[in-house]
């Protein structure tokens, strides 16, 4: 009997060591099946960093010669008379075809009904590892984060008050796909949060990082579990860096004047303008007007303020990374000119007081899809996602 005792004893640990490594492997897969849906493809420019493209961060001349690059795309001479003209600029060079407009219509739809959409109802967690430190957690395997777990999270990182964007996405462990907390409605089996590592304000610094990881940290430590990243805060140090270097190079408003013709007219009045931009579909800001293709858009792709002279002149901006061409945003820029000019008896010029007629008018639209096209080309299509996360102002 005391041998057949220690026999079952001794088959008993072993039952229970096989199910215990089958437990942790268990639960290793599910770890790395979450990990996967985060990964993004190698080739992405803005993670490349031991290979430095040109124009991202690197020394090349492309990068020394961007100041002066900035200074003629920007300052466009027009070839018009030596006078002002008399009559309002008119864009209608540039028109296309009632049946090209169409069209572009509705590839402009079709491409957006086709973008990927940061939507509450995803079954991945729709973050951008190329330009996030992305932190996740889960629970032991049968384990799930309560809803009040969740939204406390949320709480504490919005108390961090962060100059970058910090964005939580929860897997519901009713229907299994990733929600924003306030649309959360059931305990959760995976939580992660993504911080946007550098944009027009503000990049990671080590107080941030330290700041955001303690958070999510203190989470997963209630769980019992490790917080897991795929950058350390190192590495995504130095992305940052890499990003905000991306940023400065690739940040670019086009500005035209609004100025009257006749040069003996009274200054533009801040009603006159006010109900010129509002006729327009402008909204006040804080000492200019803003528009908004998109009106859930967090920044303006064209503003409209008061320029250096005071109501003298009126300068109309054109945020190029924030646009999108194939939406019409460019000529919708032109329209706005033209009716701000015609409405306040003016002519538009560039920076310097140069008449811009219809061939400065095109030289403008060159230069802009260039510098679109090389955006591209970079991995930061303009007016996509990616370009409204880095080049956006603030949280």
């Amino acid at each position: 009997m005391p041998n057949q005792t220690v026999i079952i004893l001794i088959l008993v640990g072993v039952a229970l060591m096989i199910f215990l490594y089958w437990r942790s492997k268990r639960e290793e897969r599910s770890a790395l099946d979450k990990t996967k849906k985060m990964r993004v493809s190698t080739q992405d420019v803005l993670t490349e960093t031991p290979r430095i493209e040109p124009g991202l961060g690197g020394s090349d001349a492309a990068f020394e010669s961007a100041e002066a690059r900035d200074q003629d795309e920007n300052e466009v001479v027009a070839a018009a008379p030596e006078e002002p003209s008399e009559e309002p600029p008119i864009y209608e060079e540039l028109e296309r075809e009632e049946a090209e407009e169409k069209k572009a219509k509705e590839e402009a739809r079709a491409q957006e009904a086709a973008r990927p959409v940061e939507s509450e109802l995803s079954a991945y967690p729709p973050v951008d590892p190329g330009i996030e430190w992305v932190l996740d957690i889960s629970p032991r395997d049968g384990l799930q984060f309560s809803l009040g777990g969740v939204k406390s999270l949320e709480l504490e990182l919005k108390r961090l008050d962060l100059p970058l964007l910090v964005r939580i996405w929860a897997q519901s462990s009713r229907d299994g796909l990733y929600y924003d907390p306030k649309n959360l409605s059931a305990p959760a089996r995976h939580v992660v949060a993504a911080m946007v590592l550098a944009n027009r304000t503000a990049k990671l610094d080590p107080v941030m990082a330290s700041n955001f990881y303690q958070v999510l940290e203190q989470s997963a430590a209630q769980n019992d579990v490790a917080v897991r990243r795929q950058l350390e805060p190192v590495q995504a140090a130095e992305l940052s860096d890499n990003l905000k270097s991306v940023i400065e190079y690739y940040d670019r408003t086009m500005e035209v004047s609004i100025v009257p013709t006749d040069p003996n007219a009274v200054p533009f009045s801040f009603d006159t303008v006010n109900d010129a931009a509002r006729a327009a579909g402008f909204t006040a800001a804080s000492g200019r007007w803003e528009y908004r293709p998109d009106p859930t858009d967090h920044d303006p792709v064209i503003t409209l303020a008061f320029g250096a002279e005071g109501g003298m002149s009126l300068c109309l901006g054109f945020d190029v990374p924030l646009s999108n061409l194939s939406r019409g945003d460019l000529k919708l820029f032109f329209t706005f000119a033209n009716h701000f000019a015609n409405t306040l008896h003016g002519a538009w010029t560039d920076r310097k007081g140069h008449p811009i007629d219809a061939a400065g008018a095109v030289i403008i639209e060159e230069n802009i899809r260039s510098h679109v096209e090389l955006m591209a080309s970079k991995g930061v299509p303009s007016g996509s996602n990616r370009a409204k996360l880095l080049f956006a102002r603030g949280a």
